[in-house]
């Protein structure tokens, strides 16, 4: 599954270690967080995980959730969830190319 792969953590990481660097979008749903990311942040095979006009979207499988659970615990505490905690992380993906952006949206259910 592409959501699961080290170009997927690289950007997460990519996004917690420069917030300045990215937008965050505003969402209506409390359990979802959308990250526009700007196009010159490298990514390995960029065309795979964020395709140009089309999204992709994958559930994580809980190796990545057991090994990169306090990453995603940052994601989760910038919620408006009023829940304590998560199962499942789907993340969709994509690629804006009027906006030169990288769409990252985290859904946590």
């Amino acid at each position: 599954m592409a959501s699961n792969s080290d170009s997927i953590y690289n950007v997460l990481t990519y996004i917690h270690r420069h917030p300045q660097q990215v937008r965050f979008i505003r969402q209506r749903n409390s359990n979802v967080i959308t990250i526009g990311v700007p196009d010159t942040v490298p990514v390995a095979n960029a065309d795979i995980y964020f395709p140009a006009g089309h999204l992709l979207v994958n559930r994580m499988d809980e190796n990545f959730l057991a090994k990169n659970g306090d990453l995603l615990n940052t994601f989760f505490d910038q919620t408006r969830t009023s829940k304590l905690d998560y199962r499942d992380v789907w993340i969709t993906t994509g690629y804006v190319p009027d906006e030169q952006t990288y769409l990252v949206e985290l859904s946590f259910e």
